[in-house]
């Protein structure tokens, strides 16, 4: 726990300074560049990354990378995983729903995490066995038990049997609960269920580093993760689901 607290200040250091960097060049007009299917991506997304990289290996040389933009190695015990904007599109458009992320994960369970909305004042933390938080005030998952009270966000990947997924998805649940939202920005969508805003985050189609952070605020929240079988969500699992038990396993019935 101690060498943890130590890699969570390197964490929250290079966050903020990302952050800064961030919220210096919103609402610029940037060329977006497209990657594949509809993800789209900006020069500041690269720039950003590189931060987080050249940080990293100065201060953890020990720990591996796994990044959005950049080195994508998942071949060691300690990692860091980093998304380097968080909602990238809405970044671009003047919309302040983005964040940055990093979490550390050890044997491919996340140890801490930083979700870092820079625009909005919201810094999201946490490490394993010490809770989630919010600004420093801690956080829990929502408490509502029945779906017909509850705000759902769903989220979704880029390919098209992603949006298609969504579309169904709406369908299947549009009886079942009061109403859902999207964001638009995974990480910090995840980060308002841990803090009981929401009261599901789901998605399908998400990658690792999309998804990491929230998962560590969710379950230090009181919350649950799971896969839509219902089983405890891995780095291998494309199907994101995050709420408290009750709501959770209502989801996957529906599902």
């Amino acid at each position: 726990m101690k060498k943890y607290k130590q890699y969570y200040e390197y964490a929250s250091q290079i966050s903020s300074i990302v952050g800064s960097f961030l919220k210096k060049d919103f609402g610029k007009s940037f060329k977006m560049t497209h990657k594949i299917d509809s993800h789209y991506g900006i020069e500041n997304d690269i720039t950003a990354n590189k931060m987080y990289e050249d940080y990293l290996r100065e201060k953890t040389p020990e720990i591996a990378l796994y990044t959005e933009e950049g080195e994508k190695n998942l071949n060691s015990d300690l990692v860091w995983v980093i998304d380097p904007i968080e909602g990238t599109s809405n970044y671009r458009a003047g919309n302040p729903f983005w964040a940055t992320t990093i979490c550390l994960i050890y044997k491919n369970e996340p140890q801490l995490s930083i979700v870092n909305a820079p625009i909005l004042n919201q810094v999201f933390f946490a490490i394993k066995g010490s809770g989630a938080f919010l600004n420093g005030e801690k956080i829990k998952i929502s408490n509502v038990d029945n779906l017909k009270l509850a705000l759902v966000d769903i989220g979704r990947g880029t390919k098209v049997e992603d949006k298609d997924w969504y579309i169904n998805t709406l369908i299947k649940l549009r009886d079942f609960i009061r109403t859902n939202r999207t964001f638009g920005a995974c990480g910090l969508d995840i980060s308002y269920c841990a803090a009981g805003i929401t009261d599901v985050y789901m998605n399908s189609g998400s990658q690792i580093y999309d998804n990491l952070a929230g998962s560590l605020l969710v379950s230090e929240a009181g919350g649950v993760v799971k896969n839509f079988r219902g089983l405890d969500w891995s780095l291998k699992d494309k199907d994101f689901l995050a709420s408290n038990q009750k709501l959770a396993d209502d989801i996957i019935k529906l599902l």
